[in-house]
């Protein structure tokens, strides 16, 4: 079956599926569940998460990117053994296994350093993708699209994400379309060059309006340091965040989860390794 909201990252023997959220970009500095799957032994079927694009007309809300999500997962017919998310796809992640349990036995909800849709990290997103603009925009250009986004922090702070994160994206979108007419560039260039960043805004407007809180509560987590909210288990990987998804440790203590067999534990949570 052809599908366009998850992305097969690999396959097992098992007909059960390992479902995995993440807002997916090529060039960020972490690894992403690409890294993982391949360290997977033996090998898992592992899909990823594909957000929805400006084309399917899916609106910025939790319910909306569940049931584009899901239509796809209950379409497969496979059971779904356990639903991962990586930070903020943490909020997707556990909605998505509470859904899920309402047509199979409850899938494991297992999280890696679960965050919230946070103003403050799309402030860091938002002037990184500009400068990922250095090429097409005049210095003066650049300087005003990061004092315009500095004008924003200021008036926004780290709350009103959706608010906050729409008006950065027209500021994105806006720098874009400046450049692509100087520069005589065709739609399809536009979009690609914008579109990224747009849809990030949506991801995490999307996440905003749900609440994870109390299945983080009983979920478990892998972690790089301490979460800023309750997990019902936690287990503590010895490295950094960035590299989360890239770690042979983080395959093998995920490994471990799934099969009951507990990971190490030192102190008040465990150490995988």
């Amino acid at each position: 079956m052809s599908r366009i909201a998850w992305k097969t990252l690999s396959s097992g023997e098992s007909e059960s599926l390992l479902l995995a959220v993440d807002f997916a970009a090529g060039s960020r500095a972490p690894a992403q569940f690409a890294d993982l799957a391949p360290l997977l032994d033996p090998p898992l079927t592992l899909w990823a998460s594909r957000p929805p694009g400006p084309d399917d007309q899916v609106p910025p809300t939790g319910n909306a990117y569940l049931d584009w999500w899901l239509g796809e997962v209950r379409a497969s017919g496979a059971p779904v053994e356990a639903v991962l998310g990586y930070c903020a796809g943490g909020v997707f992640a556990a909605a998505l296994a509470e859904r899920i349990a309402d047509w199979q036995p409850a899938p494991r909800l297992i999280l890696l350093d679960p965050e919230l849709p946070s103003t403050s990290g799309l402030y860091g997103d938002f002037h990184t993708a500009g400068d990922s603009l250095g090429a097409l925009l005049t210095p003066a250009e650049l300087d005003a699209f990061h004092a315009r986004g500095e004008a924003l922090k200021a008036q926004y702070g780290d709350d009103q994400l959706p608010v906050a994160g729409r008006e950065l994206a027209d500021t994105f979108t806006a720098a874009v379309a400046a450049a692509a007419d100087r520069l005589d560039l065709d739609e399809d260039i536009r979009d690609e060059l914008s579109g990224a960043f747009v849809s990030l805004v949506s991801y995490l407007t999307a996440a905003t309006t749900l609440s994870p809180l109390p299945a983080w509560t009983t979920a478990t987590a892998l972690t790089t340091t301490a979460p800023d909210h309750p997990i019902g288990d936690e287990h503590r990987v010895p490295v950094a965040h960035d590299d989360l998804l890239r770690s042979t440790a983080t395959a093998h203590a995920l490994q471990r989860l799934l099969a009951d067999r507990p990971v190490g534990a030192t102190g008040a949570t465990g150490t995988a390794g």
